[in-house]
């Protein structure tokens, strides 16, 4: 038999103990119950009760636009496609600081200065290129600000946790270009724009989803482990998989994400 091909699971568990202070201010608790168990009934069913937007999951069109296509009209060729993956975290050529607004021309710096090929160098033209249909960007927020993840007292802060970086509009807009052949922006924070929370951000509004989504592209959002396809591959190598629920009518999904080499099925 062969070797086994190297699959990366980007997605982060739904879990009672992690899960509700990460999600989003405003939106449904995440619940999961025991309905039925082996020692009882004989067979064990659980109750789930969660949002749409919870954990790491998808954004239809319809989360933001009237009449935009809802969940189970996203074909699977959507949401399986060639990523290319920018690390902010690499190169010390953007700081990130708390509610830091990232502008394309960060993305672009970071591309280069992790690019092993200069003929790789250009964020822009693999945008352009046709050969990808995601573009995932790294941060490292769900490594260094989810939970487990503890503030100086030892303690979940969600204050820390929603004051992440957050992307500009005017990146969307690039990315619903008539140029652009990007059907699917990934983070791996908790919102592409700036999360209000006690008071703080929330100045640009939903920009980067309404233009996005209004250009009926898809969302990911709550990724993890990113850094570990950039490492792999600066070259952008990887098969991404983005498995929502095919639930009718509704405005996003919990999805099961993962990645595996080009070449491999």
């Amino acid at each position: 038999m062969g070797s086994q091909a190297r699959i990366i699971d980007l997605t982060l568990p739904l879990s009672l103990r992690t899960t509700p202070c990460t999600i989003y201010p405003g939106d449904p608790p995440l619940r999961i119950t025991s309905h039925a168990a082996v020692e009882k009934d004989g067979y064990a069913v659980h109750d789930l009760h969660l949002g749409t937007h919870t954990g790491t999951h998808v954004d239809a069109p319809a989360h933001f636009i009237k009449g935009g296509r809802t969940t189970d009209r996203i074909g699977p060729e959507e949401l399986r496609g060639l990523a290319l993956v920018v690390d902010l975290t690499q190169g010390g050529t953007v700081e990130l600081e708390d509610r830091r607004k990232v502008e394309w021309k960060d993305l672009e710096q970071a591309w280069e200065a992790s690019a092993r090929e200069k003929a790789s160098a250009n964020l822009s033209e693999r945008v352009e290129s046709g050969d990808y249909s995601m573009l995932l960007v790294h941060t490292g927020w769900s490594t260094s600000r989810y939970p487990p993840s503890s503030s100086s007292n030892g303690s979940f802060d969600p204050s820390t946790f929603f004051s992440h970086p957050y992307f500009a509009s005017s990146i969307a807009q690039r990315l619903t270009s008539p140029s652009s052949k990007i059907r699917l922006f990934g983070c791996d924070t908790p919102n592409p724009d700036e999360t209000p929370y006690n008071g703080e951000g929330g100045a640009d509004g939903y920009a980067f989803h309404e233009v996005l989504l209004g250009g009926d592209g898809l969302i990911a959002e709550n990724l993890t482990e990113l850094a570990e396809l950039r490492k792999a591959d600066p070259g952008g190598n990887w098969i991404v998989n983005m498995i929502p629920l095919k639930i009718e009518g509704v405005d996003g999904s919990p999805i099961r994400a993962f990645a595996h080499p080009r070449g491999v099925s």
